[in-house]
């Protein structure tokens, strides 16, 4: 092929792959404005207390989608359990369909409410956040789990001792490392709510909890900063006069 022909294929092929990435950017454009379809009637079951389900509560309640707060006693759970996807809460019904796990639920309460990145990068920041704090939530398992109360005791103080310091380190280095006002950046996402009602469950906000200091998360700074971001906010705020109860 002559040298002038290989420059034109060249040429055209340079051009064909311009005007693909612009309509690329186009369709980008359009997608990342189209509002999400109008949610179908939703049911949240968890118990009367914050959990796993608050972040799931704000985060509806700050995007304005209507959902029905339900809140079982232990007999109401027991009674339910066994119809549940995976025998817990929360679970939350979606036009009649029935979904559980508690981060899959957060992460569409915040696509409902605008709380979810769309960028993918973006998204999956939040999503180590999120997942994080449900390590550490995991870590109470065996001591709420134990029946014996000096036991139980004894395992709470190795937790705020041991265990949690080393969560919420790690926590800290992420958002100190991004140097954003919020955990995945200059917004408030769903993380930022996960790890807000993690602090204040910590700080006392469901009760005390046994054998942990309400005082052991004020020193991480940048923890104790999003969480006064997101206290701050209206919706929050106007979530929390309505249910606070022992704070």
């Amino acid at each position: 092929m002559a040298i002038r022909e290989r420059l034109n294929l060249a040429v055209s092929t340079l051009r064909v792959d311009s005007l693909q990435a612009q309509a690329c950017r186009r369709q980008q454009a359009r997608c990342a404005h189209q509002p999400l379809p109008m949610a179908p009637s939703l049911r949240l079951t968890y118990f009367d207390f914050m959990g796993r389900a608050e972040p799931i509560r704000l985060a509806l309640s700050i995007g304005g989608v209507p959902f029905q707060d339900e809140r079982l006693t232990l007999n109401d759970f027991a009674a339910l359990k066994p119809s549940l996807p995976f025998a817990q809460l929360p679970v939350i019904d979606v036009g009649g369909e029935s979904l559980a796990q508690a981060p899959a639920i957060l992460r569409y309460a915040g696509k409902l409410s605008g709380l979810l990145p769309r960028d993918p990068i973006a998204a999956m920041r939040a999503d180590e956040i999120i997942f994080a704090v449900q390590d550490a939530i995991a870590d109470f398992g065996p001591s709420t789990a134990e029946r014996e109360a000096a036991r139980r005791l004894e395992m709470r103080r190795a937790l705020a001792a041991e265990t949690l310091p080393g969560r919420l380190e790690m926590i800290e280095r992420r958002i100190r490392g991004r140097g954003t006002e919020y955990c995945a950046g200059e917004e408030m996402t769903v993380a930022d709510l996960s790890v807000y009602c993690f602090f204040r469950v910590m700080r006392g906000g469901d009760g005390a909890l046994e054998g942990i200091p309400t005082g052991l998360v004020d020193a991480y700074e940048e923890i104790c900063a999003v969480c006064g971001r997101v206290e701050a906010h209206p919706k929050v705020r106007e979530w929390n006069d309505a249910h606070r109860k022992g704070e």
